[in-house]
C-alpha cells in the first residue's frame, strides 16, 4: 500500500530530476545578462565584458554586460539579488560588496547569502597615480607636499566603500595628511579628470590606470597591495615607499541569484575555468591590468567567507560609516568622457 502511494510521488521527482539536468544541458537558450554595478569604462566593466565575450563564444548565446551604475554597484546588486534564479542574470560582485556589508548593515538583501557563487574573475591592484604638473615622482615627494598644502590637494575614488576609498581613507591616516575627497560613479571618470589636471591624485584600479598609462600627464607612484603585483611589479607598494597598514587589494567574482540550479551553476563555472586556463585569454586579461584567478566553486565559496571579515577590519580602520553616505560628494568639475561613454 505504501508503495503504491510512494510511486506517484517517486515518479515526480524523478521526472523533475530529469528536467532540471536537461534545463543545464541546453542551457543557454536565450541571451544571458551580466549585471555591474559601476558605468561602462570601468575596471569591473572591463573585466564583464572581456569574461562575457568568451562566455559567448563558449556557449554560442550572447552574454550580455547590463550596466546599473550607482551607490558603490549596491544598486545592481540589489537588482540582481530579486531576479529570476535560472541563470539568465548574473552579476559581477567585487570587495565593493564585501565593504558595503559592513558599512551597510541595513540593505534589502544580505551579501553574500542573496547570491550563489560561480567563480572569481581576477584581482586587481590599486594604483596610486598623479598628475604630472604636481611636481612629485614619489610617495614620500606626494606626502611631503600634501603636509606642506594641507586640506588642498584633490584626489578622486570610484564611490564610498570601494577598493580606492577605503586605500585613500588607510593612505591619509598612516600618513597623516588631509586631501580633499571627490567621489565618482566609476573610476575611468575619475582618471579622466587626473588626466585633465582636475584631480591631483587617484586611488583606482590598474585596469583603469592601464587605459590612460601611456600617458604623459599622469605617474602612477606605487600599489596598495601587501606585496607587489605579478602584473605590475615595475610599481612598489605603499609599505616600501614608507606608508604601513594600506593593504587593499582588489578582486572580482561572477555570482547569481540564490537558487540558480546546481547544474547551470556548475556549467558557467566550468567555462569560466577554461577561459583561464587559456593562455592567449591568461595574456589578454593580464594585458588588462588584472591578476588570473583559478578557483572551484567552492573555492569562490570559502573565499568568501574568509573576505567579509577582511574588509569589516578595512572598513573599521578607515574610519568608514553609514553616515558617509549621508555627505554630499566633493566635486570639483564636470567630467570629461572616456571612449566615448
Amino acid at each position: 500500500m505504501l508503495r503504491r502511494l510512494l510511486a506517484p510521488i517517486a515518479a515526480t521527482l524523478l521526472l523533475g530530476a530529469v528536467a532540471s539536468v536537461a534545463d543545464a544541458q541546453i542551457y543557454p537558450t536565450r541571451p544571458v545578462h551580466i549585471v555591474v554595478g559601476f558605468p561602462a569604462g570601468s575596471t569591473t566593466d572591463i573585466l564583464a565584458r572581456i569574461y562575457a565575450d568568451k562566455l559567448t563564444e563558449y556557449f554560442n548565446q550572447r552574454f550580455i554586460v547590463e550596466n546599473i551604475p550607482g551607490h558603490s554597484s549596491n544598486d545592481a546588486a540589489a537588482t540582481a539579488a530579486i531576479a529570476e534564479p535560472d541563470g539568465y542574470t548574473l552579476f559581477v560582485a567585487s570587495n565593493a560588496q564585501s565593504a558595503n556589508a559592513a558599512i551597510l548593515p541595513e540593505q534589502p538583501f544580505a551579501f553574500p547569502h542573496a547570491f550563489a557563487p560561480i567563480a572569481l574573475l581576477g584581482r586587481v591592484p590599486t594604483v596610486v597615480v598623479v598628475n604630472r604638473a604636481l611636481g612629485v615622482g614619489s610617495v614620500r615627494e606626494l606626502v611631503a607636499l600634501a603636509k606642506a598644502k594641507p586640506g588642498t590637494l584633490r584626489y578622486g575614488t570610484s564611490g564610498l566603500g570601494t577598493g580606492g576609498h577605503l586605500a585613500a581613507q588607510l593612505f591619509k591616516a598612516a600618513a597623516g595628511v588631509s586631501m580633499v575627497q571627490a567621489t565618482y560613479d566609476g573610476s575611468h571618470e575619475a582618471a579622466a579628470d587626473l588626466v585633465a589636471g582636475r584631480l591631483d591624485v587617484l586611488f583606482a584600479p590598474l585596469p583603469t590606470i592601464a587605459g590612460i598609462a601611456a600617458d604623459r600627464r599622469i605617474v602612477q607612484l606605487a600599489t596598495t597591495g601587501a606585496r607587489r603585483s605579478p602584473v605590475a611589479p615595475q610599481l612598489p607598494t605603499l609599505a616600501e615607499e614608507g606608508i604601513a597598514g594600506v593593504d587593499v587589494g582588489l578582486w572580482f567574482g561572477l555570482m547569481a541569484p540564490r537558487g540558480i540550479p546546481g547544474e547551470i551553476q556548475r556549467e558557467i563555472a566550468n567555462a569560466v575555468t577554461r577561459a583561464v586556463d587559456s593562455h592567449f585569454f591568461k595574456d589578454n586579461l593580464t594585458a588588462s591590468g588584472a591578476e588570473p584567478v583559478r578557483a572551484t566553486l567552492d573555492t569562490f565559496a570559502a573565499f568568501l567567507e574568509i573576505d567579509m571579515p577582511v574588509w569589516a577590519v578595512l572598513v573599521s580602520k578607515a574610519g568608514v560609516s553609514v553616515a558617509d553616505y549621508e555627505r554630499p560628494a566633493v566635486r570639483t568639475a564636470p567630467t570629461l568622457p572616456v571612449n566615448g561613454h
